[in-house]
């Protein structure tokens, strides 16, 4: 699997998988190859939408910090 630097990107990868999967007649073992790409594929979304919300988190809480503070 090739890494991917955006969110944007693993999920346009994901969304073709999975139209693969569904429209196109490919072997039991591309199947197969495929489902496990995209099972990363899903860990490395939600990886990177927690580590977005985190620094969303963070960023709201200085935030607060300095509004509270003047």
């Amino acid at each position: 699997m090739t890494e991917y630097e955006t969110y944007s990107d693993a999920k346009m990868r994901l969304e073709a998988i999975a139209k693969a999967l569904e429209e196109q007649d490919i072997t039991l073992e591309k199947s197969i190859e495929l489902y496990e790409e995209g099972a990363k594929l899903v860990s490395l979304c939600y990886e990177k939408l927690n580590n977005a919300k985190l620094r969303f988190s963070q960023l709201t809480a200085d935030k607060q910090v300095t509004f509270n503070e003047q």
